[in-house]
């Protein structure tokens, strides 16, 4: 174990403290043998000083690391804790919640609002416990009749039709009582799901993560603006509440669901009196002005536009689409296109893949941990040390109405960063750039890219914000501390790189709605870490030997396809998916000379390459591997009729007479569950991953593990003489 050269000059400084100064001056003039004495104990003190930290840390499970969690849980005697729920790679969910609040279960064991509990710290979504035997119709004595429960939607109560749909939130919100069911709730016993019976409490759970997207320009369409960076229908959510005790029910506020029409107009309406209510889940803002007032955003199929003494009010109004996401605007009482419309809002996905506001700083480092870039070698000390880690200039880009009278493009970053290479005096040659990109707008450019040998550029959506001290003050923004969250640029053109020996470029964070090209040359490393492409991935074919050391990676990114020559020799796909659909092509991946490794992700579309290595995937198409005497295909979906090499617990088996397929609960890149599979998904796919995963993007999330961890760990708090069904994963 070793300390950094700070925290030992620090102790050693604290050591030297405690000396007489008469002594300390003596020792300087004799050489500093003192001295060197206390920084080698100074650093073993270092040592025992962070590992008291750690042990003080580890008596209390909030601060505990998460290899102890298990040792906690035994003082506690809870019994069958589940194993990794991967937590360690920032999608799952961490076990310390279950084991602190194990003691407040016990006091609360036999009520619904327990169970409830229990599941949600379990499996790190939230969840919504109903006792059905609550909604059974019956027939109730004249002075006493169950108005909460009516056995007949009235259709004058809209709002209940909408609660009862299952697309909102699996029925699981409905006010209409149900005749009875035999069949029990429970799917492990026989007969199964019979939800309204009087024993059952269904569990409802949404693995749906909900993020706001604040300043993002609307896209323009042909009749409407879309709140989709694609233009895709895209439903829009409120962010859900935070429940602060365990004897709360889950209200519709509480859940990831998307938002109704009608909840959207109530807010409106709150809002437009002055009452209190729900916060306004949207905000529109026209041509750069401020957000329009409550009374100027109309709620479509619900209202018309706000009138004033019977005509229209003059200035912008706004109808919004709640539902498929899309926007309106009017102008005077007259459908106009404003010159720019932005917007706050708030959109709902399965798993963080792709570009979005969410903090991506784990996957950011993650990519610039694992990219091959190595640098030069920083000569100016008596001995060359590698620089791979060092940034020695950044670059901000920001634009809008985030920043008003700054106007620094991408275009101009890129050549600011070009210019820097080009000055010898600068010495950024051999060691990485950053350009940080710190608003949302639309780019509409094609970008150009071009690297010097064993250098990178680093490309990512982040703020770059200057740190906060202890007093108070902000200190400027150092290059390469930023951060990147909260934001989704969007490129409207193609990306061209070129790069001599060695040269790396990391994209992190954009929506690219074009081509990512790689020219003729020498580029050493490409990798796309949480980007969405709306294009291919491009390598183009030049000189012999061009581009003959590239290193390809995806990295929770949503792309096209993947096009490379066969001088390519390396391509990483983990977390991603790949969907011909997004492009005009019909291939996945065509990489006929390059070691193809795939690592939980979803290719829609055929394969070709010609090593193989893939691991908990779904290959929805043709796979053809020219070598299969190397490699290995495991816990995967493999389509019939593909090529590939040896199988380990893939499905269809490769003697199969009977071919199985993967069904999907969307296939629309707007929707919240692309490309999530169905429930009606075979079994041996939503649960043939490794370690028991489903196969597939959304593998790290580990959802089949954490819902059986929740059944098991739900059992002795369930109420006497009930059973539970647990449904929406």
């Amino acid at each position: 174990m070793t300390t950094s050269a700070a925290r030992r000059a620090d102790r050693t400084a604290y050591l030297e403290g405690l000396l007489p100064p008469h002594v300390v001056e003596r020792d300087a003039e004799n050489g500093g043998l003192l001295r060197a004495l206390l920084e080698a104990v100074a650093g073993e003190l270092a040592v025992v000083e962070d590992d008291v930290q750690r042990l003080y840390d580890s008596w209390f499970i909030e601060t505990c690391p998460e290899w102890v969690v298990p040792y906690i849980a035994d003082l506690v005697g809870l019994i069958g804790l589940p194993g990794d729920l991967g937590a360690e790679t920032g999608a799952g969910v961490s076990r310390r919640a279950v084991v602190a609040n194990t003691v407040a279960y016990r006091k609360r064991k036999g009520t619904v609002a327990v169970v409830e509990q229990v599941v949600r710290d379990v499996t790190g979504w939230p969840t919504r416990a109903v006792e059905e035997y609550r909604l059974l119709a019956a027939t109730t004595h004249v002075n006493h009749v169950h108005l909460e429960r009516p056995a007949v939607g009235s259709v004058r109560d809209a709002a209940s039709a909408e609660l009862e749909s299952p697309r909102l939130a699996g029925g699981s919100l409905t006010r209409f009582a149900h005749t009875g069911e035999v069949r029990p709730i429970d799917p492990s016993t026989i007969g199964g799901r019979g939800r309204f019976g009087i024993r059952g409490i269904g569990v409802f759970v949404f693995p749906t993560q909900v993020h706001d997207a604040t300043g993002v320009p609307a896209r323009r369409l042909t009749d409407a603006w879309s709140v989709h960076p694609l233009g895709a229908e895209a439903p829009l959510f409120a962010v859900p509440t935070t429940e602060e005790a365990i004897e709360h029910l889950a209200t519709e506020s509480d859940l990831p669901v998307p938002l109704r029409p009608r909840r959207l107009l109530a807010a409106l309406v709150a809002a437009r009196a002055g009452l209190p209510g729900e916060d306004l889940p949207i905000a529109v803002s026209v041509e750069g002005d401020g957000p329009l007032a409550p009374e100027r955003i109309r709620v479509c199929g619900l209202e018309d536009l706000a009138t004033s003494g019977g005509s229209p009010l003059t200035g912008w109004q706004v109808m919004v689409d709640a539902v498929r996401g899309l926007l309106h605007p009017h102008l005077d009482g007259v459908p106009t296109d404003p010159a720019s419309l932005h917007l706050d809002h708030a959109y709902g996905a399965v798993a963080d893949v792709g570009a979005g506001t969410y903090d991506r700083t784990l996957g950011h480092d993650t990519a610039l941990a694992a990219d091959p870039f190595t640098g030069d070698l920083d000569r100016t000390d008596e001995e060359p040390v590698p620089v791979r880690d060092r940034v020695g200039a950044q670059v901000l880009v920001r634009t809008g109405p985030a920043a008003p009278g700054v106007e620094v493009s991408i275009t101009d970053a890129i050549a600011e960063v070009d210019a820097g290479w080009a000055d010898p005096a600068r010495r950024l040659v051999g060691i990485t750039q950053v350009v940080s990109v710190a608003d949302s707008e639309t780019y509409a450019a094609d970008l150009t890219v071009t690297l010097p040998a064993e250098s990178r550029l680093v490309l990512v959506a982040a703020h770059w914000r200057g740190r906060q001290l202890l007093n108070g003050d902000i200190e400027a923004p150092v290059p390469g501390v930023y951060s990147p969250e909260g934001l989704r640029p969007h490129v409207l053109g193609d990306l061209h790189v070129t790069g001599a020996g060695g040269a790396s470029l990391l994209l992190d964070g954009f929506v690219v709605e074009g081509d990512v090209v790689v020219e003729p040359g020498d580029l050493g490393s490409l990798t796309l870490s949480q980007c969405t492409v709306a294009g291919r991935v491009r390598v183009r074919s030049g000189a012999p030997g061009a581009n003959r050391e590239l290193a390809v990676a995806l990295r929770r990114s949503v792309v096209g396809s993947l096009d490379l020559v066969d001088t390519v020799p390396e391509v990483l796909v983990v977390d991603s998916v790949v969907d011909p659909a997004l492009t005009s092509v019909t291939a996945a991946v065509a990489a006929p000379g390059a070691h193809l490794d795939v690592v939980g992700s979803t290719l829609f579309g055929d394969v070709g390459c010609r090593w193989l290595e893939v691991t908990s995937s779904i290959c929805d198409g043709i796979v053809t591997v020219v070598d299969r005497q190397v490699g290995c295909a495991r816990f995967s979906y493999i389509a019939p009729g593909s090529r590939v090499p040896r199988r380990f617990r893939c499905v269809p088996a490769a003697d199969a007479t009977t071919a199985i397929a993967p069904s999907y609960l969307s296939t629309q890149p707007g929707s919240p569950f692309y490309p999530s599979l169905a429930p009606s998904a075979p079994v041996s796919i939503r649960h043939g991953g490794e370690f028991g995963s489903e196969m597939g993007v959304h593998h790290h999330l580990r959802r089949p593990q954490r819902m059986d961890a929740a059944r098991r760990l739900v059992a002795p708090y369930v109420p006497a003489g009930m059973q539970i069904g647990m449904f929406g994963s």
